[in-house]
């Protein structure tokens, strides 16, 4: 834990499922003259993330067997996993092509300019059931989720809940947006800008920094998040669904 905390943006995912989903999480990690120089996180057998040296990741690989995992890395482990797993579709529905290019963006205080037009509150349990009504079971069960880990906000239109923004992994100071979706009818009208905004402005006054991925082709939320004061980091990954091609 004292390695993945020295990159905690990047980390996030592995040190939250580490803590709080023992029993579905796998950490396999390499090392170098007793030094950690990757690790490769399989969760739920479905989601796989490879963090390191490649070199160590390229010998780390054999220890994913699943057919059709959701895989998320860095740039320079798609060769060596190309090689095992072919592409098939994407991780972020707005992506152009089978390979997802996220970037990891942090917002900059001294640049947050929250924007709220809307009447927004946070979420609570008592609101699960028009959540259920109007966005279905899965973000249901989501909101759930980051009521009970973190917190959500809503964005409301016509006195509807319209447009929700939700942070569920929370690691020291720093706080992973994401769940940010507008209902399709609504979209474009400036809720998910309400309800991130909101939700920045307690993230910050609980002195949390958010950070968050978006996918490279989606240029309304990179527009959104970039207008809010968020800015890249150094840490682009990548991420697909991959059929398995090779058996090990």
């Amino acid at each position: 834990m004292n390695f993945l905390k020295k990159d905690k943006i990047l980390n996030i995912f592995t040190i939250c499922d580490l803590e709080r989903f023992r029993d579905k999480t796998q950490v396999w990690i390499a090392f170098k003259k007793k030094r950690i120089t990757s690790h490769i996180l399989i969760f739920n057998d479905l989601i796989v993330n490879t963090h390191g040296s490649p070199e160590s990741i390229k010998e780390l690989m054999h220890k994913i067997t699943l057919a059709e995992p959701l895989l998320v890395m860095e740039p320079s482990h798609l060769e060596d996993i190309e090689r095992l797993y072919e592409p098939i579709e994407p991780t972020d529905k707005a992506t152009e092509g089978k390979i997802t290019t996220y970037h990891v963006m942090k917002l900059d205080l001294a640049d947050f300019k929250p924007s709220i037009e809307h009447n927004v509150k946070r979420i609570v349990k008592e609101d699960l059931k028009e959540i259920l009504d109007r966005f279905g079971e899965e973000w249901k069960n989501r909101l759930e989720a980051a009521i009970e880990q973190g917190m959500a906000y809503g964005a409301y239109e016509n006195s509807k809940l319209t447009s929700v923004a939700t942070v569920s992994e929370i690691v020291d100071e720093i706080a992973l947006i994401r769940g940010v979706y507008t209902l399709p009818a609504s979209r474009n009208r400036g809720l998910a800008t309400s309800a991130c905004s909101a939700l920045i402005e307690e993230l910050t006054a609980k002195k949390k920094t958010p950070i968050l991925w978006v996918s490279k082709d989606n240029l309304p939320a990179r527009k959104i998040y970039a207008r809010l004061g968020f800015r890249p980091t150094r840490h682009n990954l990548l991420g697909f669904k991959g059929r398995r091609i090779i058996h090990l």
